[in-house]
């Protein structure tokens, strides 16, 4: 299983789908800095106190709102990654016959499938630590900030497209490459629908329009923990000195819907790591019965 890993894992490297995106990845990131540079017009975070003046509170929560914006965006382009990178794994190699050749070997059909999600995992983690650090490591540089709970954010957004991962490996192992990839952009754009709809019934106070984002969310948590991060991180700022900086300002809701007014809970997360492990084994168990 882990020589299955680390074949999949440079394999993964070699492929068109991730040299496609690391350009995109550099252009983002060289569009984003020119946006910070200019949005953020030389305004600086006063780093050691925030609240010292309101023009240094007023930075940080344009900072901060820059900085969330770049994850939102960020995250399509890792959960792009973790299903293109994913969706032929299995259902492809069968299409094209290369995986006759890997059954012959001495290796189990469990061993084949884990070790191509971990070596796919371990590109998608590296992948998605080196993307949360270049944005953390821009905004600090245009503006200032230190990103408060940079560790757990940076655990969270890597959880995310593992969660893709999950999802796309269960799917390879019975549809087509085709049928797979449009399954799991699908889901994917019903966990983020579903989570704006629930961001903004926790703003305008819609039980109904909360509970379908919480449904969606346990079809397919990949939006929650987005919604996690960002309260991680905003959850953790400086609240105003009750002076020149009222108490009362929200971060979250000056996000809007990229914010998490209704922020998923400890349990969340729990699920979203037993759905993992449950999607695994699903697809460990699909794959065993399929005749190939």
């Amino acid at each position: 299983m882990w020589l299955m890993a680390l074949f999949t894992f440079r394999e993964a490297w070699r492929k068109k789908v991730a040299f496609i995106a690391g350009a995109l990845t550099l252009a983002f990131l060289i569009l984003y800095g020119i946006g910070l540079h200019f949005i953020s017009g030389g305004s600086m975070v006063h780093t050691a106190n925030p609240t010292a003046s309101a023009a240094s509170y007023y930075a940080m929560m344009q900072a901060i709102t820059l900085f969330v914006l770049g994850i939102y965006l960020a995250s399509f382009l890792v959960a792009g990654l973790a299903i293109l990178a994913a969706v032929g794994s299995i259902a492809g190699e069968i299409e094209n016959g290369s995986l006759y050749t890997l059954a012959v070997r001495p290796l189990s059909r469990r061993d084949l499938l884990l070790g191509k999600f971990l070596g796919l995992a371990a590109m998608l983690v590296l992948y998605a630590a080196i993307f949360f650090l270049a944005l953390a490591g821009l905004v600090y540089w245009q503006t200032g900030l230190v990103i408060p709970g940079l560790g757990p954010a940076l655990g969270l957004f890597i959880l995310e497209p593992l969660v893709l991962l999950a999802v796309t490996m269960l799917g390879t192992t019975r549809l087509s490459t085709l049928g797979n990839g449009v399954l799991a952009f699908a889901l994917y754009a019903l966990a983020i629908v579903g989570g704006m709809m629930e961001q903004i019934g926790a703003l305008v106070e819609s039980t109904a329009a909360i509970y379908t984002g919480v449904v969606t969310s346990l079809i397919l948590p990949a939006d929650a923990v987005y919604r996690r991060l960002v309260a991680t991180v905003v959850d953790r700022l400086p609240a105003g000195n009750g002076q020149d900086i009222p108490r009362l300002i929200n971060p979250q809701s000056m996000l809007g819907p990229f914010g998490s007014q209704s922020t998923p809970s400890d349990w969340m997360l729990v699920y979203t790591l037993v759905y993992i492990v449950i999607l695994l084994a699903a697809a460990v168990y699909v794959f065993n019965r399929r005749d190939v």
